[in-house]
C-alpha cells in the first residue's frame, strides 16, 4: 500500500500570506451524472479569489457539447468561502444543471473564464492574470453500457505543500460504476484545444510524476514557494472503451517554511471479503511531534455504499499517537463487483500553521459466496448434479467445471472462479437463479466406469454499479464451491484397448479388448444368461453394427475379459469406433441391459511442408491419455524419433521429394487404483512427402521514368529489382505486374528469367499516360510464388507546351507550322485557334495541331499578325482524368 502525504481537508485553505491579486480561478472541474436514458445531471465546481466583486460568478455559461451552452445559476447560495485567511480568501461555488442529449454519441462538456488568479508560477512566466480558465469533461453515451457516472473526486483540487519537501497529492478518485480509471498529467488549458501560455512543470529538485493507476502526485522537490497549476486527465473505460473523462484544474501552494512532519498510518494490505462476511481490520497512526491531535477521516466507495456501509470506531477517531482505528464492512450482495472497492483513511495533525496529512489506500475485492449443498448422485450413465440457488439470489446462471481425479485445491482468499492451473475445464453452464441442476453424461456419450469424475460449480453475477444497477461491464464469478467426486459403477462393459495392428484399404487390423460387468443383480432385476455383442461403426458416424459372434455367458461368474480382432478394414483413410452391448436374460429373451463408453482407434493425419511434415492425430476414448510415441521408419523398420504430451509432433531436417513414414503409440490410463495397467494404443502407418510450400522473400523494387530521371524524353518506364541476399536463394523466375489505377485488378506482363533483373515497359498505352502501380513477385523451383507486398505507384507526369511564333511562309521547313514543344503523356488536346476579331480560322482534336497557317475552311493563307487559342487539355492520373485550359498568343510572321 503506498503512503501519501497530504494536507489536512479542514486546513488546506490555511495558504501562503500573499497579497495576490484579486481576480478569479484558481480550480476547477466538470463531473456528471446519468439519471435517465439520455439525462444526466451536469455539475461544474470551481474555487475562486471572491476579493473583487465584479470578478465574482453568480451564473456561469455550461457548453453542454452537444451545441447547447447554458446559462447555470450557482447552487450553493452566494458560494462558500472555504478560507478566510484575508490574503487567500477561497470560495467554492457549485453550478448544477440536468441536461437530455439527443441520443448516444460522444460530447464534450466545458466551462471558460477570462481570469485565474495572478502569479501562477509554472504559467506565462508568473503572469498569469490574464490567462483565462478552461476545464472539460467528456462524455461517451454509448447505447447498451448501462448507466454511467463520472470519477467522484473526493479531496478538493487545492493543496499545499512545503519547499524543499517531499509533496504529494492524490484526487482520491472513485468510480461508482467499478470502471477502470486511468491518470494522466496534462498542461492546463485556456480554451478547447488550446494550452495555456508558457507552461512548465514545477520546479523541482528531482522529479514531479503522476502515478497512471491510482493517481499520486509525487514531488520532489519543490523549490521555489509560490502557487502552481497542473491539470490531470482521469479517464474511465468500461469493457477496453474509454467512456469518459474528467480533467481536474487544480492549485498547489508551496510554502517557504515547515516545521511540522506528517502523521503516518500503518501499513494496509489490500484483501477480500465475502458479501454478507463482517471484515474487520484494525490500523495504527503515529505522529513523531508528540502531543499533537491526529484525526482520521474516511472516505471512498465502502463508506457510501447504500447497504451496509463501512464504517469507523471509535468516532470521532481523533487523539494522541498512537491512534487506533479500527475499520469494520459488512459489505451487502449489491458491493460484488469486477473491480475491488477503495476505502481511503486520511490523517490529519493539528499544527497551528503547516498541518499535515497522510493518506492510505485500502482496495476490498468484494466477492460472491460459493453455490452451497453441492451433491452428486449417479443415474445410468451419468451424474446427476445438484446445489441450491445463490444465496444473493443476484446470479444470472451457473458454471460447471470438471477433471478427472481430485486436484484437492483450495481457493486463495481473493481467487474466483476456478483457475486453469487446477486441471479444471469448464463442462457446461445454466442459465438463470434456480436452475440448480446438471446432468453430466458426457453429452450422451455415457460417462465411463473406473474414472473418477471430479467437480466444482460457480455462479455467474451480472456487472453492477455501486447502486445496483445492471451494466455492461465485466461479469463477476463467484468463488468456488466444495469438490465433490465419484464414480460409475462397473455395470456396464469397459473398453480397455482399440490399437491398429496393420495397415491397409482394404486388409487393414485393428484388436479391440474390454472388461466385462461387475456389477449386476443376478437374482432379481437382471439375471442369466448373458450377451456381449463388439459394434463397429465409421468414427463419429454414429452407425454401430454387430461384428463377429455374440459371445455368450452362462453364468455371472463365466464373465471375463475379452479380445477380438476385427479385420478387412480401411485403416489407412478411415477411424472406427467400437462399443460392447450387453443383454441380460427375460423371458427366454436377451434383453438389452448396457452398453460400453465408444472408443476409437487413433487416426494419424501428416502435413506436408518444406523439409518438414507435422503430425497430428485424435482419437476418442474413456480413458485419458497422457502421454504420445513418435515412430518413423528408418531402414526399413520403425523406430521411436521422440515423445511428447502435446497432440501435434513436427518432424524437421527432411529432404523435400523424399517419403517418410510414421505411426505413434497412445499411452494412457484409467483411474490407477482401479486399473493400474497402462492402455497402449497404435495408429495406422501414414506416410508423407516434404514440399516446399514456403514462399520466396519479396523483391525491393525502384523505378525510373520520365518524371524521375534524367532520361531523355520518352514513354519507357524501367522497372530494377534486387532480391534479398539473406534469403534463400531459390528464384525460378520473376513476374511482373502493373495496374493503371489503384483499385484495379493486377495484369500480369511478364515472367522474367531469374538471371534478368530488370524489366522496361514501353508499351504504346504509355504515350499517353505513365500513371499506374507496378510490382515484381518472385517464383521459385516449387512454384510458390511470393506475396505482392508494398506494391510501387508512380503518377503521371504530363508535359504540354506551345511556343509563341511561326513562320508557315519560310522554304526551310523550320518552325512552319503550329505545333507543340515534344509533349507527354496526354490523353486528348481540343485546340481552337482564333484571329484578332474573334473569328475562328482553326481547331483541332490532335495533340500535335500541326496547324500551317491557312484558313481551315477556305484554305486561304492567313494573313501575318497576333492569333488567339485555347486549348482543351486531358490528363489521366492515379485519381482519375483531369482536364485544364491552356490560353494564350501566337504570332504568324510571314
Amino acid at each position: 500500500m503506498r503512503q501519501l502525504i497530504y494536507v489536512s481537508i479542514s486546513l488546506i485553505f490555511i495558504l501562503i500570506s500573499r497579497k495576490g491579486s484579486a481576480t478569479h480561478y484558481r480550480a476547477g472541474e466538470i463531473t456528471y451524472k446519468q439519471i435517465a436514458l439520455t439525462t444526466y445531471e451536469i455539475t461544474a465546481t470551481t474555487y475562486t479569489d471572491p476579493r473583487n466583486t465584479a470578478a465574482d460568478r453568480p451564473e456561469i455559461d455550461i457548453n453542454l457539447g452537444d451545441n447547447t451552452i447554458r446559462t447555470v445559476a450557482r447552487s450553493n447560495g452566494n458560494g462558500e468561502i472555504v478560507n478566510t485567511d484575508p490574503n487567500n480568501i477561497i470560495k467554492k461555488n457549485i453550478y448544477r444543471t440536468t441536461h437530455t442529449y439527443p441520443g448516444p454519441g460522444k460530447y464534450l462538456i466545458s466551462i471558460f473564464d477570462q481570469n485565474r488568479i495572478a502569479g501562477i508560477r509554472n504559467i506565462n512566466n508568473g503572469i498569469s492574470v490574464d490567462i483565462a480558465f478552461y476545464v472539460e469533461s467528456y462524455l461517451n453515451i454509448f447505447a447498451g453500457f448501462g448507466f454511467n457516472q463520472s470519477p467522484v473526486l473526493l479531496l478538493p483540487p487545492i493543496d499545499i505543500g512545503c519547499k524543499f519537501r517531499i509533496f504529494t497529492h492524490n484526487p482520491a478518485a472513485y468510480d461508482p460504476d467499478g470502471d477502470s480509471l486511468s491518470f494522466t498529467l496534462i498542461p492546463p488549458k485556456k480554451a478547447r484545444g488550446t494550452d495555456v501560455e508558457n507552461y512548465t512543470t514545477p520546479l523541482f529538485s528531482d522529479s514531479f510524476t503522476l502515478d497512471q493507476k491510482n493517481g499520486q502526485v509525487t514531488w520532489t522537490m519543490p523549490t521555489v514557494a509560490g502557487p502552481y497549476n497542473i491539470a490531470i486527465k482521469i479517464q474511465e473505460f468500461r469493457k477496453g472503451i474509454l467512456i469518459g473523462f474528467v480533467v481536474r484544474d487544480m492549485q498547489i501552494f508551496i510554502n517557504d517554511n515547515c516545521l511540522n512532519f506528517p502523521p503516518k498510518i500503518s501499513a494496509i494490505n489490500d484483501t477480500c471479503i465475502e458479501a454478507n462476511q463482517l471484515l474487520k481490520k484494525t490500523f495504527l497512526t503515529t505522529d513523531p511531534d508528540a502531543g499533537q491531535l491526529i484525526t482520521l477521516s474516511t472516505y471512498g466507495g465502502p463508506f457510501v455504499q447504500k447497504n451496509q456501509p463501512a464504517s469507523i470506531s471509535p468516532i470521532p477517531n481523533t487523539g494522541t499517537s498512537p491512534l487506533s482505528t479500527q475499520f469494520n464492512w459488512k459489505p451487502s450482495c449489491n458491493a460484488v463487483r469486477f473491480r475491488p472497492h477503495q476505502a481511503v483513511f486520511r490523517a490529519t495533525d493539528n499544527h497551528p500553521s503547516d498541518p499535515l496529512s497522510d493518506i492510505r489506500y485500502y482496495n476490498i475485492q468484494v466477492v460472491a459466496p460459493a453455490p452451497k449443498n453441492f451433491q452428486i448422485k449417479q443415474d445410468s450413465n451419468g451424474f446427476q448434479l445438484n446445489w441450491n440457488p445463490d444465496t444473493c439470489g443476484m446470479a444470472y446462471g451457473y458454471k460447471i467445471y470438471r477433471r478427472i481425479d481430485s486436484s484437492y485445491w483450495e481457493h486463495a482468499l481473493c481467487e474466483t472462479g476456478v483457475p486453469d492451473y487446477t486441471g479444471f475445464k469448464i463442462l457446461d453452464t445454466t442459465s438463470g437463479l434456480n436452475n440448480t441442476s446438471y446432468f453430466d453424461n458426457d453429452f450422451g456419450r455415457g460417462l465411463s466406469p473406473l474414472v473418477r469424475y471430479c467437480y466444482r460449480i460457480t455462479a455467474m453475477y451480472p456487472p453492477r454499479s455501486e447502486n445496483g444497477s445492471i451494466i455492461f461491464s465485466e461479469p463477476v464469478e463467484s468463488y468456488s464451491s466444495i469438490e465433490i467426486c465419484d464414480l460409475i459403477l462397473q455395470t456396464k462393459p469397459i473398453l480397455t484397448q482399440v490399437t491398429v495392428d496393420s495397415t491397409s484399404t482394404s486388409n487393414g487390423v485393428i484388436t479391440i479388448k474390454w472388461l466385462s460387468p461387475k456389477q449386476i443383480d443376478t437374482l432379481d432385476q437382471f439375471p442369466p444368461p448373458y450377451q456381449a455383442q463388439l459394434e463397429v461403426a465409421n468414427k463419429n458416424q454414429n452407425n454401430f453394427n454387430a461384428i463377429g459372434n455374440p459371445i455368450i455367458y452362462p453364468t455371472y461368474a463365466a464373465l471375463k475379459k475379452e479380445t477380438y480382432t476385427d479385420t478387412l478394414k480401411n485403416t489407412l483413410q478411415n477411424a472406427y469406433d467400437y462399443k460392447v452391448a450387453f443383454y441380460y436374460t427375460k423371458a427366454g429373451q436377451f434383453k438389452p441391459l448396457n452398453q460400453s463408453i465408444p472408443a476409437s482407434s487413433v487416426f494419424l493425419k501428416l502435413f506436408n511442408s518444406n523439409k518438414s511434415i507435422l503430425l497430428s492425430w485424435e482419437e476418442t476414448v474413456p480413458w485419458t491419455n497422457t502421454q504420445t510415441v513418435i515412430y518413423k521408419k528408418i531402414n526399413g523398420q520403425f523406430d521411436s524419433i521422440g515423445t511428447t504430451e502435446k497432440t501435434f509432433f513436427k518432424d524437421l531436417q527432411l529432404e523435400n521429394g523424399k517419403t517418410y513414414c510414421y505411426k505413434i503409440k497412445r499411452i494412457g490410463y484409467y483411474n490407477k487404483q482401479l486399473y493400474p495397467n497402462v492402455i497402449e494404443n497404435y495408429s495406422q502407418e501414414n506416410c508423407g512427402i516434404p514440399i516446399d510450400t514456403v514462399k520466396p522473400c519479396p523483391v525491393v523494387l525502384n523505378i525510373e521514368t520520365p518524371c524521375n530521371s534524367n532520361a531523355p524524353l520518352n514513354n519507357q518506364v524501367l522497372l530494377k529489382w534486387k532480391y534479398p541476399a539473406d534469403c534463400e536463394q531459390d528464384q525460378a523466375f520473376y513476374n511482373v505486374y502493373w495496374k493503371q489505377k489503384i483499385v484495379d485488378n493486377w495484369t500480369l506482363l511478364a515472367k522474367v528469367p531469374n538471371t534478368q533483373l530488370q524489366y522496361a515497359d514501353n508499351r504504346t498505352i504509355l504515350n499517353k499516360a505513365i500513371h499506374g502501380c507496378y510490382a515484381v513477385t518472385t517464383t521459385d523451383s516449387s512454384g510458390n510464388e511470393s506475396n505482392i507486398i508494398n506494391p510501387t505507384c508512380i503518377e503521371n507526369c504530363p508535359f504540354y507546351q506551345l511556343p509563341n511564333v511561326f513562320t508557315p511562309a519560310k522554304d526551310d521547313s523550320i518552325n512552319s507550322t503550329f505545333k507543340p514543344f515534344p509533349y507527354r503523356f496526354v490523353s486528348q488536346v481540343k485546340t481552337q485557334i482564333f484571329n484578332r476579331w474573334g473569328n475562328l480560322v482553326f481547331e483541332s482534336n490532335d495533340p500535335a495541331i500541326n496547324w500551317d497557317g491557312t484558313d481551315q475552311q477556305s484554305g486561304i493563307d492567313c494573313p501575318a499578325g497576333v492569333y488567339y487559342y485555347i486549348c482543351e487539355i486531358e490528363e489521366s492520373y492515379l485519381s482519375g482524368d483531369q482536364q485544364r485550359t491552356s490560353r494564350g498568343s501566337i504570332q504568324l510572321i510571314r
